[in-house]
C-alpha cells in the first residue's frame, strides 16, 4: 500500500435535474432536495416562469445551482439540518428569524438557521447551495478548537466579514464545478474527501460559531515520538484512501487533538498537511512514470491523488518541486 495508486474507482453521485415552468413543481423539488418549507408565489405572467434546478449529493455532501425567473418566491422555512448555506449569485431579498433580519443582495452569502424557523422572500435570480454532514464539520471543529464536536453550534446567518463571504463563494464555485456543472456520474474518493473538508472549513471560517469563541483549552500533554511515527506510517500506507483524523489517531493510540499537537512538534505540520504532502509526492511519482505519449493529463493525476483544484495543485507542486507538473509529465 505504501506506493499504492488510488486507481479508477469512483464514488457514484446522486444527481437531480429539473427544467420547468411549474412553480409548484419548483417548490416541491427544492423541498425534497434542500429544505422543508411552505411556499407562496407572486407571478404577473405565468408564461414568463423559468425554473431550473441541478443538484448533486455524494456521501452527504450536497451542492446545487438553482435559477428561477418570472416570479417572486416567499417561504416559511423549517430549521435546516445538517448545515446548509446559500450564495446569492443573482438574487435579492430578505430572510427573517426571531433572532435577526438579513437583507440580501447579489453576491451575498447566508447560512440557513439550524435551530430556528425563518421566513424568506426573494426576487427572481440565481443561487448556489452547499450542505455538509455534521460529522465532517464537527470533526474539523474539534481538530481546530479542541472542543468536543457535540458542542459545536452555529450562532448567526450572516458571514463574519466580507473577506470570509468571498472565500465561501469561491468554495461554493469550486464544489459546484466539481459536482454539479461537470455533469460527472462519479468522483474520486480522495477528491470527495477533500471537497467535504474544504466545505466544512469554509462553514466554520465564515459563519459565527462556537469554535470562534471557545475558551482556551490546555494542551493535551506530551506524546511519544513513536506514536507520531506510527501515525506517519499509517498515513503513508493509506494515502491512496480517504482516511480521517480519527483513524490516524486510532492507529497511533492517541486522541485526535493530541495527534495534532504531536505532528506540529515533530513534523512541523498537521496530520492533514502531512497526508497532503505524501499525496503530492505520490502524484509527482505518477507524473514521472507516465508515458508522455499517452492520453494521461496532469489534471487526471491531480484528481486521483485528491486535488480538486488544478490551480492549487499546480501551485503546491511548483512550490515543492520547483517546476510545474506539466514539466515532469513531459520529461
Amino acid at each position: 500500500m505504501a506506493g499504492g495508486d488510488p486507481g479508477d474507482a469512483m464514488v457514484p453521485v446522486e444527481r437531480a435535474e429539473l427544467v420547468t415552468k411549474d412553480m409548484d413543481l419548483i417548490a416541491e423539488v427544492i423541498r425534497d432536495l434542500h429544505v422543508e418549507h411552505e411556499a407562496a408565489f407572486s407571478c404577473p405572467d405565468p408564461a414568463q416562469v423559468d425554473g431550473r434546478v441541478r443538484s448533486v449529493t455524494a456521501h452527504g455532501l450536497t451542492a446545487a445551482v438553482v435559477r428561477y425567473g418570472g416570479f417572486e418566491y416567499s417561504a416559511e422555512v423549517e430549521p435546516v439540518n445538517p448545515p446548509m448555506a446559500v450564495v446569492c449569485t443573482g438574487n435579492s431579498g430578505v430572510i427573517t428569524t426571531a433572532r435577526e433580519d438579513l437583507r440580501l443582495a447579489r453576491g451575498d452569502v447566508f447560512m440557513t438557521p439550524v435551530d430556528l424557523p425563518s421566513v424568506t422572500a426573494v426576487d427572481e435570480g440565481d443561487y448556489a447551495t452547499l450542505r455538509v454532514p455534521w460529522t465532517a464539520v464537527g470533526s474539523v471543529a474539534e481538530a481546530v478548537s479542541g472542543a468536543p464536536a457535540a458542542d459545536l453550534r452555529f450562532e448567526a446567518m450572516a458571514p463574519v466579514s466580507a473577506d470570509r463571504q468571498h472565500m465561501f463563494a469561491r468554495t461554493a464555485e469550486l464544489v459546484c464545478g466539481q459536482l454539479v456543472t461537470s455533469g460527472a456520474a462519479g468522483i474520486y474518493p480522495l477528491v470527495l474527501q477533500e471537497l467535504t473538508r474544504l466545505t466544512a472549513v469554509a462553514f466554520l471560517a465564515t459563519f459565527p460559531n462556537t469554535t470562534m469563541t471557545a475558551p482556551y483549552l490546555p494542551g493535551p500533554g506530551w506524546v511519544a515520538p513513536a506514536a507520531a511515527r506510527r501515525a506517519a506510517v499509517f498515513i503513508e500506507s493509506h494515502a491512496d484512501q480517504p482516511v480521517t483524523l480519527d483513524q490516524i489517531a486510532a492507529a497511533a493510540g492517541v486522541t485526535g487533538r493530541a495527534l495534532q499537537y504531536a505532528f506540529r512538534r515533530h513534523f512541523g505540520t498537521t496530520p492533514t498537511g502531512y497526508l497532503r504532502r505524501i499525496r503530492l509526492e505520490r502524484a509527482h511519482a505518477a507524473l514521472g512514470d507516465a508515458d508522455p505519449a499517452s492520453d494521461i493529463t496532469v489534471a487526471a493525476i491531480a484528481r486521483r491523488w485528491g486535488w480538486a483544484s488544478h490551480s492549487q495543485f499546480t501551485a503546491a507542486y511548483q512550490k515543492r518541486f520547483g517546476v510545474p507538473p506539466s514539466h515532469t509529465l513531459r520529461s
